[in-house]
């Protein structure tokens, strides 16, 4: 027998799985004419889909510790995200867990905080809900470990890479929520965005140089090499 959701966390995670269902139901020739509608809801290939479940008139999100009975169809509003994870080409990768990670925590944990501060419909970013929900569900392998994100942000804060603050909680005044946000005037966050952002297609070294241009072909290669050690050391990356 199904076990009925019995918090805001397992309510939304039911929701995530239905949605994300419906294609197979439908191929499976399950899916009631009457309910078809609802595929321009499923996820598309390479996507994972998100729900959360937000108070219609604040935006902001249920507690998910918060019992069933929070959520109120006449009160309360659902936002539907899909998170596309970058493959090759900028074409989303069928592979969800893993696939959108860089193989940095550090890195991913960054460029995630930066992606969600941009969401116009959040106020701030509770670094609970940061911690403990989006991460996972970004599908990085290593946020499956609890104790991961709670020590990156301990270690980024600790750094200075991100900032805490405390905001009033309309539904328990007493209790502030903790919000987080990047430290962009850092060295390595800073680093971490360029990386992560989209670069230009590297020029052509040779034509780059105007000696070169006119220089035969080895002398041309020898005033690269030459302007190469000319360079001086590269800044190393800085450990968090």
């Amino acid at each position: 027998m199904d076990q009925r959701p019995t918090t805001i966390s397992e309510l939304e995670s039911d929701l995530q799985r239905a949605l994300a269902a419906l294609v197979e139901t439908n191929e499976r020739g399950d899916l009631p004419g009457d309910l078809k509608p609802l595929l321009l809801l499923a996820p598309p290939d390479g996507a994972s889909v998100h729900v959360s479940l937000r108070q219609r008139d604040s935006g902001r999100q249920l507690r998910l510790g918060a019992p069933v009975q929070s959520w109120s169809q006449r009160s309360c509003g659902v936002w539907v995200v899909y998170e596309v994870a970058p493959g090759p080409g900028g074409v989303g990768s069928p592979q969800l867990r893993g696939s959108d990670g860089s193989g940095d925590p550090m890195q991913d944990f960054i460029s995630a905080l930066d992606r969600v501060e941009k969401d116009p419909h959040l106020h701030f970013v509770s670094l609970k809900w940061f911690r403990d929900t989006y991460l996972p569900k970004r599908g990085y392998d290593w946020a499956d470990d609890p104790d991961l994100p709670r020590q990156m942000v301990h270690e980024a804060a600790e750094a200075g890479m991100i900032l805490t603050s405390k905001v009033p909680n309309p539904k328990t005044p007493e209790f502030p929520v903790t919000t987080i946000s990047l430290n962009r005037a850092h060295p390595r966050v800073r680093r971490a965005l360029e990386a992560a952002s989209p670069q230009p297609p590297a020029s052509d070294p040779v034509s780059a140089d105007p000696r070169a241009a006119t220089a035969p072909a080895a002398e041309a290669k020898r005033m690269l090499r030459r302007g190469s050690s000319e360079e001086g050391p590269r800044e190393e990356s800085v450990e968090a």
